[in-house]
């Protein structure tokens, strides 16, 4: 059994996981909708594998949470899982599984827009073929005639495009908030919260007071268990596992193979439909998804836009007014990774950190093989200095080498402490 937990089983199985059982909750939500009221159904779902997350958070070692990281967490989760998912779910009662996954899969298009409108990081041409193929096809689903056919179909569509704007909101929020270290213990708010509010709404709405127990069957019952299990604790778990131990472009392939799985288990187990003119949007908005979320060479060097040789200016830094402590770009045609870190301190304090950084960060980074350069730059508003320390590296093995196998965490120096009042915990990493 030792040689099971391997990493070579391990990561494999938690791919599996991502792919395979969160394409096919959303055939699972549909079974257990047929029982449970859909804001009753998702609500309890969530708030019972939250109440296991953090159970197990608490097993493995929890942290303490300040009061900011309670509220961060919970309006996530408010965010993510009773509008973004819970929206998903009640939009079920009206649209078939699979086109509600596919419709889902533009989610990282929302959040390309979102990125570019709200904090100026310009797409390059990959990124615009993809947002237009995106647009296409869902022209091409949504044109059909049972979605322009019915008042119920359109509020279902409706109901959707609200969840899509919400998750992606939540996910252009997140990378900017103070959250709990412990990823068990965050996940467990979030389901919590977002547990919360649909069973609030559910009970304001009466939804749950025309729920009957001895009217789910046992297809429902099971559906329930496998969406708080296996849907919830178990994928949920794989998927912070693989942010540790894999890469996030790798990690974020789930969203070319859920909607697969989504499409192909409702045609096989539900007989839902699938048209010709769907199989195209399908094809024409998974295609968008992958020239969104994948390196394609042929692009690389393609903008639209104003042509850069700092990388800097190709991930949308620095903000006007910033003020550079250091400077070291890679050179212009080497591929690199930039790992980006943000962090706050009084501004009283900022010629102290900046010394600090210089002599620690700097040194530490530049003196490591396979560094390829160094950026620090901050900005003061309010009496807060917001600092962004971002390292070029050549590839993900000189990365480990300056932050060890954990690499998605934040390196921390001796004395930093004294002087942070608001940090990155997890650190990103872009590739270009």
């Amino acid at each position: 059994m030792k040689n099971f937990f391997k990493e070579s089983w391990l990561i494999p199985i938690c791919f599996g996981l991502i792919y395979f059982v969160w394409g096919s909750t959303y055939l699972a939500n549909w079974y257990a909708i047929q029982d449970i009221p859909p804001l009753l159904m998702s609500g309890s779902r969530f708030a019972t594998a939250g109440a296991v997350l953090f159970f197990l958070s608490y097993l493995f070692g929890a942290s303490k949470i300040t009061p900011a990281q309670w509220k961060n967490a919970a309006l996530l989760g408010t965010m993510f899982l009773a509008i973004g998912t819970g929206g998903m779910v009640w939009a079920e009662q009206y649209i078939s599984s699979g086109m509600v996954a596919l419709m889902a899969s533009l989610q990282p298009l929302l959040v390309l827009l979102l990125m570019w409108q709200m904090h100026g990081k310009r797409p390059n041409v990959a990124g615009v073929a993809g947002t237009f193929l995106g647009m296409v096809g869902m022209a091409f689903l949504v044109g059909q005639d049972q979605f322009i056919g019915g008042g119920k179909t359109l509020l279902g569509l409706g109901i959707i495009f609200i969840s899509i704007i919400s998750w992606g909101l939540a996910s252009v929020k997140l990378a900017k908030m103070d959250m709990p270290a412990n990823k068990l213990q965050s996940a467990a708010i979030q389901m919590l919260a977002g547990g919360g509010v649909l069973l609030i709404v559910s009970l304001v709405s009466g939804e749950a007071f025309d729920f009957q127990w001895i009217n789910v069957t046992g297809r429902g019952g099971w559906s329930w268990l496998y969406l708080v299990f296996l849907g919830s604790v178990v994928s949920f778990s794989a998927f912070n596992y693989l942010l540790v131990k894999s890469t996030p472009d790798k990690v974020s392939t789930a969203n070319y193979i859920n909607p697969v799985v989504a499409m192909f288990l409702g045609w096989a187990l539900n007989s839902e439909l699938i048209t010709g003119q769907s199989l195209i949007a399908a094809v024409l908005m998974l295609t968008g998804v992958v020239f969104i979320k994948t390196k394609i060479p042929f692009f690389e060097k393609r903008s639209f836009f104003k042509k850069s040789d700092s990388s800097l200016e190709v991930m949308g830094f620095p903000p006007v007014g910033a003020v550079k402590v250091v400077d070291i770009q890679p050179a212009a045609a080497s591929p690199a990774i930039a790992r980006i870190w943000h962090g706050a301190t009084p501004a009283g304090m900022t010629d102290e950190y900046v010394s600090l950084a210089k002599s620690n960060c700097v040194a530490n980074c530049t003196a490591t093989p396979g560094n390829l350069g160094v950026t620090f730059f901050h900005e003061t508003e309010g009496g807060v200095t917001r600092h962004t320390f971002i390292s070029y590296w050549k590839d993900f093995d000189a990365v480990k080498r300056f932050a060890g196998e954990d690499f998605q965490k934040a390196r921390f120096f001796p004395g930093e402490e004294r002087f942070l009042m608001d940090f990155d915990r997890t650190v990103e990493h872009k590739q270009f």
